[in-house]
């Protein structure tokens, strides 16, 4: 069960909305869950910018979402921000997967799209985080930077976390 969170951009010109896992509920993993959430991404509103997240070794800790921005970066540091406060629990680093509500362009992915996951990367890295996948999800398929979905979960090595030193 997911409890919802509200708090707001520092400029107040983002609002940003949470959930994360409620006390005693089942533990799950970022990569068990992500596949379902682009399919359902939709739930949330249309052009909606969402980022799950993980901690570094895979646990599910919550998902962020607002209205995406042009460019969408203004979105990801918005939700970026909330889990920080909201949503880190304690957790150093942090891995998170990016579902944006975009147009899917059918065929191999655009120039646009990857260097819209290597900025999201930089983005990440600004909050102790680092981008593992970027999903753009429209009415009808969604493609990641990274993934190429072929079961219920990701291929092995999609979960690319850096190891602490």
């Amino acid at each position: 069960m997911l409890r919802p969170q509200r708090r707001r951009h520092p400029h107040g010109l983002i609002p940003v909305e949470g959930l994360v896992p409620a006390p005693g509920c089942p533990e799950k993993t970022l990569a068990d869950l992500v596949l379902g959430l682009a399919m359902d991404q939709r739930a949330f509103g249309p052009r909606q910018l969402m980022v799950a997240f993980g901690a570094e070794d895979g646990r599910f800790l919550g998902l962020h979402y607002c209205t995406r921005t042009d460019p969408p970066d203004d979105a990801l540091r918005a939700c970026l921000w909330h889990f920080d406060y909201n949503g880190r629990g304690g957790e150093r680093r942090a891995a998170a997967v990016v579902l944006c509500d975009e147009a899917v362009v059918v065929g191999p992915p655009t120039a646009a799209f990857t260097a819209r996951f290597e900025a999201g990367r930089l983005v990440a890295a600004e909050h102790d985080g680092h981008l593992v996948d970027w999903g753009a999800c429209d009415d009808e398929q969604f493609r990641f930077a990274r993934m190429r979905p072929s079961g219920p979960t990701p291929e092995r090595g999609w979960w690319d976390v850096p190891q602490a030193s």
